[in-house]
């Protein structure tokens, strides 16, 4: 960990290789109380030195890393409705969800203290409305976010005090933030008669909720996603709902290069929010100080050997730099920056190559394994990026389902598995 962080930074965590070899299951939190056939929604996984946390439903439940014993468990009034990625460096995160003596509405904001899930404080916003999305909501130095349709705001990370709030103005709505280093937010105006939209986006001050600059993107875009905040990287997709291109910004919102991705070459993709609204929900991708890293799409070889690469594009020349390739039956994804390395996740196609957790230097092209492993077949559904999250965290991978459906054999409930996270055995 960085010593120049406090407490109430967004981590940015730097590993160490635990010097490879195998690994082996250090937590896992199973369910078998999702009805049959009936679609739970668990959003939100997090990982400490200590702890391995999972959203299900209407409660956060905790396990012990290593052990795997229960931690603790908190019910909420209703079921989790939004979910960030972000974790302080001292192991807090926000949570929304319903308040179900309120006609189930997503207004409910509260601070957890993951390694001992106390609740911190929790307050009311003031989203309305069944039929209009969801809020989202994210955090940077200090400061809690959430954006809803007719307005958003900005609460103290330790108190729960409001700062600052933004409301709705005619035709234009704040629809979304990115958090982490910096804080980012989706502006969307809906203009004409056919009610096209129009993306603004804009970097707000935490402390103030005041505009430091703005970027307009081009018309003729149907969305927006918000891939990093710090540096700004934006992706957008231009004529029809499957992302086109990326675009990186200066550190005063000046456009600076677009990375093409269509015809299918590179594999990026981004979740709106069908369950928490969050802009910046986008899988396969990293994003360093100079570089953007994706993976490339499937690609299928002689005898139907399936395998992909990670390609970096130069955040200035939008230019790609170093390509790091998977290997035979295997697909390799990005997670995130650990300092100047990538840490990847490569995951073998063919029931015979092993998964792995690797560091990739962009400098000298070399990979560095932190741990081999296999995963038992009821939980290698958790193992698809796009559907569902990866964390690494204190030299662990840890895999989370977003959604998971009940069964049944023979009159009896099957336990399903919510999360899962991998160690060395050394």
């Amino acid at each position: 960990m960085s010593s120049k962080q406090a407490p109430d930074d967004v981590r940015q965590t730097l590993e160490e290789a635990p010097g490879g070899g195998a690994g082996r299951l250090v937590s896992s939190i199973q369910d078998a109380g999702a009805r049959r056939d009936d679609e739970q929604q668990t959003p939100g996984t997090w990982a400490t030195d200590k702890v391995l946390v999972k959203g299900n439903d209407n409660a956060l439940v905790a396990v012990k890393v290593n052990s795997g014993d229960d931690a603790w468990r908190h019910d909420l009034a209703g079921p989790i409705c939004a979910t960030m990625k972000h974790v302080t460096v001292d192991g807090r995160t926000a949570v929304m969800f319903k308040d179900k003596k309120k006609d189930g509405t997503c207004n409910q904001l509260a601070l957890f203290d993951l390694n001992s899930g106390k609740k911190l404080w929790q307050v009311v916003v003031p989203w309305k409305g069944k039929y209009i999305p969801l809020p989202n909501v994210t955090m940077t130095r200090g400061v809690v976010s959430t954006a809803w349709w007719h307005g958003s705001s900005g609460y103290d990370l330790n108190t729960g005090k409001l700062r600052w709030t933004h409301k709705a103005t005619g035709e234009c709505h704040d629809s979304g933030f990115a958090g982490g280093k910096g804080l980012l937010l989706r502006i969307e105006c809906l203009v004409g008669s056919d009610y096209e939209p129009v993306y603004t986006v804009a970097k707000i001050d935490p402390l103030t909720g005041k505009q430091a600059w703005r970027y307009d993107v081009a018309d003729g875009v149907n969305l927006v996603y918000l891939v990093s905040s710090e540096p700004p990287v934006i992706a957008v997709a231009a004529g029809d709902p499957s992302i086109s291109d990326l675009i990186s910004l200066d550190e005063k919102g000046k456009y600076r290069a677009t990375i093409r991705l269509d015809g299918g070459h590179y594999d990026l993709y981004c979740d709106d929010g069908i369950i928490n609204s969050a802009v910046d929900d986008c899988s396969d991708v990293a994003v360093g100080d100079g570089q953007v890293f994706i993976n490339s799409g499937e690609e299928v070889g002689k005898l139907n050997h399936i395998t992909n690469r990670i390609v970096s594009f130069d955040l200035g020349t939008g230019k790609p730099v170093v390509k790091f390739e998977a290997g035979r039956d295997q697909m390799i994804y990005p997670i995130r920056m650990s300092g100047d390395q990538l840490l990847a996740f490569r995951r073998g196609t063919d029931n015979y190559a092993p998964f792995s957790l690797v560091s990739l230097d962009p400098g000298t092209g070399k990979e560095t394994v932190y741990f081999y492993f296999t995963v038992l077949g009821e939980a290698m559904g958790l193992t698809y990026t796009k559907y569902s999250d990866v964390v690494v965290e204190n030299g662990r991978i840890f895999f989370g389902s977003d959604t998971v459906r009940g069964e049944v054999i023979k009159g009896q409930p099957v336990p399903e598995w919510l999360a899962f996270g991998v160690g060395s055995a050394g």
